[in-house]
């Protein structure tokens, strides 16, 4: 069962005095309000004082419950995500990003597989699955508009190695800039820094992740990537200024969506620009391996030593 809440998790180690004197500042009604949105009832509450009390225990027993590993739902700088955290401190922050069409549950498991089979679970972990911003259909989202007619065309004229060449929509861009908003805002509730940042995706997601892990300012601590293809030319030139980024790739040898010459450009860009890169290929077609979740849980440890 997720938990859901319209407020974000406390992350400044306030003593509860403190907390209990900011909330007198607040009024009866809005005292209330952050009650309902606990649900938590406001019955019994006779003083304001009363109530100011029942907050403080909701907002404490919340961050309790939200460092539990269970999943809740959350928005962060205005996307929908499902999170999942082992401690109100973590240390690392992993960003998982679905693929084209899909939603942010369909890679929740991957978060909860982790943190409840993986030994980084043992680890203060933080998991983000976030829910992209275009809506196609009910419960279908994207993160910016692909023609698929048009790949489709390119794909049988041009071939795979050539099915991504030319301008990219203008939506990338926006969301590009939108995500990494996102997780500024992540970084300054948590107190850290993109070295203790992991991005991961799979298919039009892991374009996102790989796009962020080589164009952003400060370099992740390591890049996670499920079915994905070299989407950007400029990547090529971008990489090289990420020489020694660890990196895990996934890609199925019979992926009729992305093919697997496609994974193999990529694989070999990112090595040629010097990133730490291991190859974990499958006899399968465009989903993730069973191993790959085992085998994302030993690269994160890896990452934490």
């Amino acid at each position: 069962r997720l938990l859901t809440s319209t407020s974000r998790p406390d992350q400044t180690a306030e003593t509860s005095s403190i907390m209990e004197t900011e909330l007198k500042t607040k009024s009866v009604k809005d005292l209330k309000a952050i009650l309902k949105s606990f649900n938590v009832s406001a019955v019994g509450c006779v003083e304001k004082s009363d109530l100011v009390k029942r907050v403080a225990e909701a907002q404490k027993a919340a961050k309790k419950e939200k460092a539990s590993g269970k999943p809740f739902t959350e928005t962060i700088s205005g996307f929908k995500c499902i999170s999942m955290q082992t401690d109100e401190k973590p240390e690392i922050l992993i960003y998982v990003f679905h693929g084209f069409g899909a939603n942010a549950e369909n890679l929740a498991d991957i978060g909860s597989e982790l943190i409840k089979k993986g030994k980084v679970g043992s680890k203060k972990v933080r998991v983000v699955c976030v829910n992209a911003p275009l809506q196609m259909h009910q419960d279908s989202y994207a993160w910016w508009p692909l023609d698929m007619q048009e790949l489709m065309t390119k794909m049988f004229t041009l071939g795979p190695v050539h099915l991504f060449k030319g301008n990219k929509p203008k939506e990338m861009k926006s969301t590009v800039s939108k995500v990494e908003a996102l997780i500024a805002e992540d970084l300054k509730n948590f107190e850290l820094k993109m070295s203790n940042v992991v991005l991961t995706g799979f298919s039009q997601g892991s374009w996102l992740a790989t796009h962020l892990g080589l164009s952003m300012k400060e370099a992740p601590k390591g890049l996670v990537i499920y079915s994905g293809a070299m989407y950007c030319e400029e990547w090529a030139a971008m990489a090289k200024e990420r020489k020694g980024l660890p990196v895990l790739q996934f890609h199925g040898t019979q992926d009729i969506v992305l093919p697997f010459q496609q994974a193999k450009i990529l694989n070999e860009t990112l090595k040629g620009a010097g990133l730490q890169i291991s190859f974990h290929t499958f006899a399968g077609g465009h989903t993730i391996s069973p191993d790959a979740i085992p085998l994302t849980d030993k690269f994160l440890l890896s990452l934490l030593k």
